[in-house]
């Protein structure tokens, strides 16, 4: 017989459980403009007493938008996992895609019929789930989720953004334990920010406890489910066209005839070359006597001469 026990969201355990669900998803993208999707993950593992009880690691529809610009889409994929131990599911991954544009990036991801168990029990059942973010280079950025259909263990549950969520646990049958129980926190994730979007529909933080006959009570961490999510940047915006930066003409210098150095002190111009005049004016008056003395004596000389010359010849 299945026991199913309604947990308090706003146990303390549960919240921690509710924040570490948070803070286990993949990590935000951080180049601008980047996009992704992905439509069912799962990463599940436990063992009891070293034997292993459960393991399922898979993802089923991924998209990333091209890094050239572009979009990347998948559609109409199965939900099935392979070689899992102790995990089933079916379903559709209607589509996942993811856009980068050049004035928005955005992403969708999109999941029908939904039936996953857990131990051959029925852990989340859903009719459709979506995610869906958009990152446009102006204006807000936006983050959406809905829900058809969408049950814990059998159970109706809806789903408030950004809260602890909803918890329930359920009876199973564990090789080696007693009293065993599947506890599950879905969560739900609708965040923006100045520079991305992240949308997470379902995300469920499962746990397995039971006692070892003899020993001790086990709380077995058991991994983690995400459905439906998707994820944006926003893309910067277009870079500035330079101006052409026009050279600015240097003034034109008038053409100066050649100067000289003006470190140097001027060139005077050469003086005419004087006569040497002596001393004083009393010397050169001196000289000026005697020259007119021996210029008389000359002349008389000559007269002299020619009075004797003419004599002679008479």
């Amino acid at each position: 017989m299945r026991l199913i026990r309604r947990i308090s969201a706003t146990g303390a355990t549960m919240i921690a459980v509710g924040a570490v669900a948070l803070s286990s998803a993949t990590p935000a993208l951080a180049a601008p403009g980047d996009a992704s999707a992905r439509g069912v993950v799962v990463d599940l593992s436990a063992a009891v007493a070293g034997v292993p009880v459960v393991a399922a690691d898979v993802v089923i529809g991924s998209a990333t938008a091209p890094a050239g610009g572009g979009t990347d889409t998948e559609t109409a994929l199965a939900i099935t996992i392979p070689g899992a131990l102790g995990v089933t599911a079916s379903g559709t991954v209607v589509e996942v895609s993811a856009t980068r544009g050049e004035t928005a990036s955005s992403a969708n991801a999109e999941i029908a019929d939904l039936a996953l168990a857990v131990l051959g029990t029925p852990v989340i059942d859903a009719d459709v789930i979506t995610a869906a973010v958009n990152c446009p280079q102006t204006g807000a950025q936006t983050a959406d989720t809905t829900f058809t259909g969408l049950e814990l263990f059998g159970e109706p549950v809806d789903l408030v953004p950004n809260t602890p969520g909803v918890t329930a646990s359920a009876a199973v049958t564990v090789p080696g334990l007693t009293g065993a129980a599947l506890n599950a926190t879905l969560t739900n994730v609708e965040t923006v920010t100045d520079d991305g979007a992240v949308a997470i529909a379902v995300q469920a933080t499962l746990r397995l406890t039971g006692t070892v006959v003899g020993g001790p009570l086990l709380d077995i961490p058991v991994g983690t489910v995400i459905l439906a999510e998707a994820r944006c940047e926003r893309p910067l915006g277009p870079s500035p066209t330079p101006t052409p930066t026009q050279p600015t003409p240097s003034p034109t210098q008038p053409t100066a005839p050649p100067t000289d150095d003006p470190t140097q002190p001027p060139t005077a111009s050469p003086s005419p070359v004087l006569p040497v005049t002596g001393d004083d004016t009393t010397r050169l008056w001196w000289l000026f006597a005697i020259g007119a003395a021996m210029v008389t004596v000359g002349g008389s000389a000559s007269v002299l001469l020619r009075r004797s010359r003419a004599a002679h010849d008479a």
